[in-house]
């Protein structure tokens, strides 16, 4: 059947042995052999047909070796740029109707939109492509992206993941799963997140199994030798995830999380992508992309000034450039003017959307010992955390102020600097010393000798 649908394209039968001959004409191998001959006849490289068709190269290579089977987008670009006719779309839009899911199969598009001002991260969208892009592995490859609240973590995995299926990738599908971490009681049972699962790629619910294992077993059975998308948006710990993951190759897995996710990484092929604030050059382009160049241009200072004041938190950044479009301050210089005051900062908000709804949550998900330290660290002196100065301010062992800071970094709430010191971010320790004011009385431990041994033990 595709051998004909190829001839019809191509208005007449190819010779035996040309260039334009199909090796396997019912195989993606037709579709590279033949790209590969107009490419090489036309004098280009993998690389410069990539920069013409605006695909990845990576993607190109491996269509052309027959690995992977190339979409009809794909198809349309090559008759455009190789002048073919309409021969590469017939042999794609073919090969996608022969290779399309039994009945039963629902093809799931379930990723949300990306974000019109998405910025930098380049890096990592890089990184992300190397992780899941490898198909020699016989595991599925796990990315984690984690980071402090309002990093952007989901807007990653949702850029590169339309990135992904714009170069062809999970033609079977993409599910998106938002896990509800990382507060108690509140994170998705994986029980029911399965059901789901298996709901929204065709299973009725009449023949949902009624058990975890039985569910995770179906889930890994209906993604057997298929090539689909997972991303599992705000997971709370391991287990939730690992439920939730394929059994066998061609599937990808992207997982969003607040937490390093301890224990997953023993389980599964996962790699760690771990995220931070953006840098000064970025903080400014979000700005001037949203609030638009001229605004910008009538104060560049004034938008330095402002992303700074917000941490170049990508949320806090969005949150002001919405106040300034909306309206509510004329200007960034009136609004940086207005978050000079630390406590400012902490309102930042726009509809339902609040920074400090977002802190909240990772808070709330503390033990008491880890969320008594990290209100104190809102009171020590300068922009590192010291651990025996910590050990001094609360009060505890220096073995018990290692253990409470890790759990600390492990929520992303701060950053280790090296074996003795950490760094939190300007707004989240805004954000504790607040909390210490209204729980600890403002002071705390840290008041006159307190203050005076843990300086001490500072510079000891």
């Amino acid at each position: 059947m595709l051998r004909n649908s190829v001839q019809d394209s191509a208005g007449s039968r190819p010779e035996p042995g040309g260039p334009d001959c199909p090796c396997g004409a019912d195989s993606p191998g037709t579709f590279g052999h033949l790209l590969r001959a107009h490419r090489e006849r036309r004098g280009l490289s993998l690389t410069q047909l990539a920069g013409l068709v605006h695909f990845n190269r990576g993607h190109l290579s491996k269509v052309e070796n027959g690995k992977r089977t190339p979409s009809v987008v794909l198809g349309a670009a090559c008759d455009r740029v190789l002048d073919s006719g309409s021969r590469f779309t017939a042999i794609a839009t073919a090969l996608e109707a022969a290779s399309r899911p039994s009945a039963g199969w629902v093809h799931p598009a379930q990723l949300p939109a990306a974000k019109r001002f998405f910025t930098g991260r380049r890096r990592h969208l890089k990184q992300l492509s190397q992780w899941l892009g490898d198909d020699r592995s016989l595991a599925v490859p796990v990315a984690v992206i984690n980071g402090p609240p309002g990093v952007g973590k989901t807007a990653l995995a949702v850029q590169w993941a339309h990135q992904a299926v714009c170069d062809g990738r999970f033609a079977d599908g993409q599910l998106f799963v938002d896990l509800e971490g990382p507060e108690p009681g509140e994170a998705a049972d994986p029980f029911d997140v399965l059901g789901h699962l298996l709901h929204a790629v065709g299973v009725p619910g009449e023949r949902l199994p009624g058990d975890l294992h039985q569910r995770a077993a179906a889930f890994r059975s209906y993604l057997h030798g298929r090539e689909v998308l997972l991303v599992l948006d705000n997971a709370a710990d391991a287990q939730q995830v690992h439920h939730l993951l394929p059994g066998s190759p061609g599937s990808a897995v992207v997982v969003t999380s607040r937490s390093r996710l301890p224990g997953l990484l023993s389980r599964v092929d996962a790699a760690t992508l771990p995220m931070t604030e953006l840098c000064r050059p970025e903080a400014a382009m979000l700005l001037r992309a949203m609030i638009g160049d001229a605004r910008a241009d009538a104060d560049p200072a004034a938008l330095t000034v402002l992303a700074e004041r917000c941490g170049r938190l990508p949320l806090a950044l969005v949150l002001a450039a919405e106040n300034i479009v909306s309206c509510q301050h004329p200007s960034a210089d009136r609004l940086a003017a207005e978050l000079k005051a630390e406590e400012a900062r902490l309102a930042l908000a726009e509809g339902d959307v609040a920074l400090r709804h977002t802190f909240d949550a990772s808070y709330r998900a503390l033990d008491e010992p880890s969320a008594r330290i990290f209100r104190l660290l809102g009171l020590l002196p300068g922009q590192v955390i010291d651990v025996a100065a910590t050990a001094v301010t609360a009060g505890v062992s220096h073995a018990e102020a290692v253990r409470l800071l890790r759990d600390l970094a492990s929520a992303h709430l701060i950053r280790q600097q090296d074996e003795r010191h950490y760094l939190m971010h300007d707004l989240l320790r805004v954000y504790a010393a607040d909390l210490c004011r209204q729980l600890d009385g403002g002071t705390a431990a840290v008041q006159g000798e307190d203050r005076a041994k843990t300086e001490a033990a500072l510079v000891a």
